[in-house]
């Protein structure tokens, strides 16, 4: 990334990451098929995983 067209004080990661920055998940073994994967957990893929468990489609969580 280009410094040229940024301020000098510019920092590539964000500012909270300075008082504790996360580190990377290990790699987990993923199943070759699954019949339902649920991206995310906001407000969509919480109604998706609650409709999915009031119709009996059960499901592994990581």
């Amino acid at each position: 990334m280009s410094q040229a067209i940024f301020h000098p004080d510019f920092k590539a990661k964000p500012f909270w990451w300075e008082a504790y920055e996360p580190k990377p998940l290990p790699e987990v073994a993923l199943p070759k098929e699954t019949a339902v994967a649920i991206v995310g957990g906001g407000y969509a893929g919480m109604s998706a995983a609650l409709e999915l468990s009031r119709n009996g489609i059960e499901f592994d969580r990581p």
